[in-house]
């Protein structure tokens, strides 16, 4: 065999396995603190370092993820999305992928429990599906149709399921991973907050046909009896609480409320163009801006903003990685 044949069939090789080898994503440092948007309209992962305040990488990813957690190992990013197949395990200080794990198709959110296990709504089959960190299922628990929000008790170690086109709110108890009860709630509901000191969960939504949802729901957490609405016009769908305080973010109208938690203002703006997500920083809030393309950085205290940073198009998903060293 000649050694022209010999160097064309190498040069075939070397291809085959070029076009084989996996696609590898900028490296995330293990000493940056990072807020990570999910963007669904370009297929990115854009990375903001809370340090500097600025844009340091984007990830250009081949498959339609709308959400991800960060794993307590602090390098392991789990990427998920309705319509695919696999929850996609990456590296962030290697920017590869480590392992795909068969969820099917229909996974809408994940949380990561106290018990670090991962709950999966999905939303083709109608259940929570319990995961250990290595990827394997460990349970299948029912629910309503089209579970979405969830929300973690570690005091009554419960998980609260949020049915978007069911008016009902399951619950789970995570001891026996069974369903231990369930009560009515308004339709179109998303977004939640559990209040465990005074036993309340406050509960938005979209509305329903042309009636846009104006209003707070708040129930109680154990009998579901509804005790009073607060005004949050338009369309609340996210919640976060802290010291005191609650945070809602109402999309139809592009507000952000602060109020305490007896339900009353104490701050609000207009943030981003339809806002859907937000997080918890340090002593600084982040709301994303899912037609603005952008991240917003705020004080929690008057909701001043400290900074507008440009991210992917369609941020719909906030995570944060606090740095491991």
């Amino acid at each position: 065999m000649s050694k022209k044949y010999w160097f064309f069939l190498l040069l075939i090789a070397a291809a085959f396995l070029s076009s084989c080898s996996e696609k590898r994503q900028p490296s995330i440092p293990e000493n940056i603190s990072f807020a990570a948007t999910v963007n669904i309209k370009d297929m990115t992962i854009s990375f903001v370092d809370l340090a500097k305040k600025e844009l340091v990488a984007e990830w250009i990813m081949e498959k339609p993820y709308t959400g991800a957690l960060i794993l307590p190992d602090n390098d392991s990013i789990l990427l998920y999305g309705k319509q695919l197949k696999t929850a996609d395990l990456y590296s962030l200080k290697g920017g590869k992928l480590l392992d795909s794990w068969e969820t099917g198709e229909g996974i809408v959110n994940g949380i990561l429990l106290d018990t670090n296990e991962i709950a999966f709504a999905d939303q083709n089959i109608n259940k929570i599906r319990l995961f250990n960190l290595n990827g394997e299922e460990e349970k299948q628990i029912e629910t309503e149709r089209d579970p979405l929000t969830l929300l973690e008790s570690g005091e009554e170690n419960k998980l609260f399921v949020l049915s978007f086109n069911h008016e009902k709110l399951g619950i789970i108890d995570l001891e026996s991973k069974a369903k231990s009860g369930e009560f009515t709630i308004h339709p179109s509901a998303a977004g939640a907050w559990l209040n465990e000191k005074s036993g309340e969960i406050w509960i938005g939504g979209h509305g329903e046909g042309i009636e846009i949802e104006q209003n707070i729901h708040v129930y109680d957490a154990e009998t579901g009896e509804l005790k009073k609405k607060i005004p949050a016009a338009s369309m609340p769908i996210n919640f976060l609480g802290q010291a005191n305080y609650v945070y809602v973010l109402s999309h139809g109208s592009n507000m952000l409320y602060k109020l305490n938690e007896s339900g009353e203002e104490t701050a609000s703006v207009s943030i981003a163009a339809n806002p859907f997500e937000m997080a918890f920083v340090n002593n600084t809030l982040l709301v994303a801006g899912y037609d603005s393309n952008d991240l917003h950085i705020l004080e929690q205290e008057n909701l001043k903003t400290l900074k507008n940073i440009k991210v992917g198009e369609g941020p719909f998903k906030i995570v944060i990685r606090e740095s491991v060293k």
